[in-house]
């Protein structure tokens, strides 16, 4: 049975983009993560000690988003990427990371990059 972890929606200020304006103000980002682990530990125990803390994961990816400063969509994607990876170390971490308002002339819609980190 494969079972995952599924944080929905949060909301990250982050400064990233080519333009300057980007950088400077920031804009806002939306993130889902979807987390695999051993989950029977926490399951069979019911023990928040053998699971992922997913209030904590949350204010490490604001904290985060606070301090990000880089030019891509992907850049940032990886970054957090790296930051589940090193606080977590779960067997795979699927993200989509949403850019909500991309200023780019003529054009409402939104911009998301999906990267899958699979730990063997």
């Amino acid at each position: 049975m494969e079972t995952f972890l599924k944080i929905e929606k949060i909301k990250l200020w982050a400064r990233v983009g080519v333009l300057d304006e980007e950088r400077q103000t920031g804009q806002l980002f939306n993130l889902d993560v979807f987390l695999w682990t051993d989950f029977e530990k926490c399951t069979s125990n019911d023990d928040i000690k053998k699971t992922v803390d997913y209030s904590k994961l949350v204010e490490i990816l604001k904290d985060q988003s606070r301090e990000i400063y880089c030019l891509t969509i992907e850049k940032y994607s990886n970054a957090i990427l790296e930051i589940i990876d090193k606080k977590f170390k779960l067997s795979k971490i699927k993200i989509i990371l949403t850019k909500c308002h991309p200023p780019i002339a003529g054009f409402d819609g939104k911009v998301s990059i999906i990267r899958i980190l699979e730990n063997k």
